[in-house]
């Protein structure tokens, strides 16, 4: 019997994007060291048992992963609010905007009310912008921004709830994530 690697689908997804934004490297000496210290002098230390991957086979199963999402859930608005949720760079960002166009499709492209719309779908999806900073940027009330901020949480979060949902038999069935016990 195989165990799965990852918890949940939100699990392996975060940590698919966290690989392939970091460069691949093995550990420095100073990593090395410090490891061999906490394993003598530390009676706490317990050694976590090693996955048997290298960084080149992380980083491989971390574009699997996500060409799993990508092929499960296509250019759906369900990949766009994972891609904004975990993603980095430019398709994070581009993500992010398919989200606050789908949250408030009747803003127009270049106005203060798409502006707003964006900052709160950040702030949604990463916590950032902070409503504080939201609601004195365009001088409205912090309890206006909180409730508009609210309402779009639920849009979003129903999404991404329904984006796990559908991915999870895939991930089940590829290994990665546990087949949940049946109660």
């Amino acid at each position: 019997m195989t165990t799965a690697m990852f918890r949940t689908p939100e699990h392996a997804i975060e940590v698919a994007y966290l690989m392939l934004a970091l460069p691949i490297e093995g550990k420095n000496n100073t990593q090395i060291i410090i490891e061999q210290l906490r394993q003598r002098f530390d009676p706490s230390y317990l050694e976590r048992p090693l996955s048997g991957l290298s960084p080149h086979d992380h980083h491989a199963q971390a574009v699997m992963t996500l060409q799993l999402v990508r092929r499960v859930l296509r250019d759906s608005p369900m990949f766009h609010v994972l891609q904004a949720k975990f993603g980095t760079g430019s398709e994070g960002a581009t993500s992010a905007r398919v989200i606050s166009e789908w949250v408030n499709p009747a803003a127009p492209a270049d106005s203060t009310e798409r502006e707003l719309t964006d900052l709160l779908v950040g702030n949604v999806l990463r916590g950032r912008p902070r409503i504080r900073d939201i609601s004195d940027r365009f001088d409205v009330s912090k309890s206006a921004v909180g409730r508009l901020a609210s309402a779009y949480r639920v849009l979003i979060y129903g999404l991404l709830g329904r984006a796990v949902q559908r991915l999870e038999i895939h991930m089940q069935d590829a290994g990665l994530v546990p087949v949940a016990a049946d109660a």
